[in-house]
């Protein structure tokens, strides 16, 4: 079973063992970042490991590997190689260290000895940051990964991953190495947290968290990119609990961190007392997303913006809605592909339905609804108002996407110019933005800046981080009520986790 190693990064011994023995509980091990201790401290590592409760590994990373030796912060400290192999030798010839990082494109030769002489394991370990390692071939890192154990050492990779190719080779390169049984395999920056939380799907001995805290004084922060804090871990995504067998789900998108459907169908697992976790996989390219997915063995996936459209079209079976909707927010495994469902449609109408005081959509009929916006989220709510005899106006940025959705329910249609103010002259009931606007980096947007609501009951967002955006803000300005999404997140996403029990 996987580890839970803690990066202690504070700036002195002291502070890295209150932070060590606070956090004993929800972790399993410690890595000391020698190279982040002030320079007066350094040498004093070699006593650390006789107060420390848990196994420990000995790290002094170089700036160039994310590290901060060779960083000049004036301490007048020669943070040269040769001192640092020589800090290495007086710290590691004390002995109680469990493991040794060193890198494996330099020998550091009286480190290895001295590591070996006092019965310390030693990482050999590859970081890169640029990104540049995609270049090589699957075929070609595992060579070089079996190489390394050959060697008696423990390989450790830690790659940036750019992107959702990068994170399938990755969890290629995992497969490729399950005859490796020690071995450390993790991808950095947002796109590679999965390879963090799913540590044992990757068949890495551990990972590594930070404690949670900031920058300030006497605070942990993370010691690489995407580097999650142990709490959340545990009792979010329950890493300890995830072995070979466990169900895993989680939502694809991009962005995705913003999402709280982590929180909620992590807490309904949790409250069902049911195996599994439930984690956010950032996904620029959906389809090596949905691919590393399949590697990983994921059951069920709730599919966010901008990719509905073609979840619907990388299903191998879809539901009657989904179709006629043309977009999916839910994909469930079934044998050797997908199934494609849309929970939005009823999630959407129910929270519309709740913000009016309605006792359902049926009361919606006759109504005047404007959706701004034409992708995935706004043909759940158009077809989901048509369906409840709503009549529509659809104003999009690409007025030809906004044509040819308006086309399937017999819709006026325009782009986001004020030259589709005439549209709206009739008077509109409902007005429903399901673009990005409004949400990070888009804060600032308001996708309709010229519309004064006229006559509206009700603007409704679908973005709910932030509660209120720029649309929501102008509407409440002119008296308008507003909801935002939350109301329809919880609605779609309860629909989604009781097909996710089905499997």
């Amino acid at each position: 079973m996987s580890r839970v190693c803690l990066c202690l990064t504070a700036p002195t011994l002291q502070e890295n063992l209150e932070q060590l023995e606070k956090m004993r509980g929800c972790v399993d091990m410690a890595e000391l970042r020698v190279d982040m201790l002030r320079a007066s401290e350094r040498y004093g590592a070699a006593g650390f490991p006789a107060k420390s409760p848990l196994p420990l590994i000995l790290t002094v990373r170089l700036a160039e590997d994310g590290g901060r030796w060779g960083i000049k912060r004036g301490s007048g400290f020669g943070e040269t190689e040769t001192e640092r192999e020589k800090l290495f030798i007086h710290i590691l010839e004390s002995g109680g260290w469990a493991y040794a990082d060193l890198e494996a494109n330099l020998p550091l030769a009286g480190a290895a000895a001295s590591a070996e002489k006092r019965g310390t394991r030693i990482i050999r370990s590859i970081h890169n940051f640029q990104g540049d390692w995609a270049g090589r071939s699957v075929n070609g890192w595992a060579e070089e990964l079996h190489g390394m154990a050959a060697g008696g050492v423990i390989p450790k990779l830690a790659l940036h991953c750019r992107g959702s190719r990068d994170v399938k080779k990755l969890a290629e390169l995992a497969g490729l190495c399950r005859d490796v049984p020690e071995k450390v395999l993790l991808g950095m920056g947002e796109y590679g947290i999965p390879t963090r939380i799913l540590a044992e799907r990757m068949g890495s001995l551990w990972t590594y968290a930070a404690a949670p805290g900031g920058n300030g004084a006497g605070e942990q922060r993370a010691a690489a990119p995407g580097q999650l804090d142990a709490v959340l871990l545990n009792k979010l995504y329950q890493f300890s609990s995830i072995a070979e067998e466990t169900p895993l789900y989680g939502i694809l998108g991009n962005p995705v961190a913003h999402s709280r459907s982590p929180q909620i169908h992590n807490a309904w697992l949790r409250e069902q007392n049911l195996p599994g976790t439930y984690l956010p996989l950032r996904a620029d390219n959906f389809q090596a997303a949905l691919e590393t997915c399949r590697l990983w063995g994921f059951r069920g996936l709730s599919v966010t913006v901008p990719h509905k459209e073609k979840a619907l079209s990388f299903s191998a079976s879809s539901s009657g809605l989904a179709r006629r909707i043309g977009a999916a927010n839910t994909l469930l495994r079934e044998g050797n592909g997908w199934r494609a469902e849309n929970t939005d449609a009823p999630g959407f109408l129910g929270a519309l339905a709740e913000a009016l005081a309605l006792e359902d959509g049926a009361g919606l009929a006759g109504m005047r609804a404007l959706v701004i916006g034409a992708g995935g989220a706004a043909r759940a709510a158009v077809h989901a108002l048509n369906e409840a005899g709503v009549n529509l106006v659809i104003l999009n940025r690409t007025a030809e996407k906004a044509a040819q959705l308006a086309g399937e329910v017999n819709a006026l249609w325009g782009g986001l110019g004020q030259e589709s103010a005439a549209l709206l002259e009739k008077g509109i009931d409902l007005a429903v933005q399901t673009t990005p606007a409004g949400m990070a980096p888009l804060e600032h947007v308001n996708p309709l800046p010229w519309w004064n609501f006229a006559g509206c009951r009700l603007a409704f967002d679908m973005i709910y981080t932030p509660a209120e955006t720029l649309f929501l803000s102008q509407a409440r300005k002119h008296g308008i009520k507003t909801a935002n999404g939350l109301g329809m997140l919880e609605r779609q996403a309860r629909l989604q986790f009781n097909l996710f029990k089905e499997l």
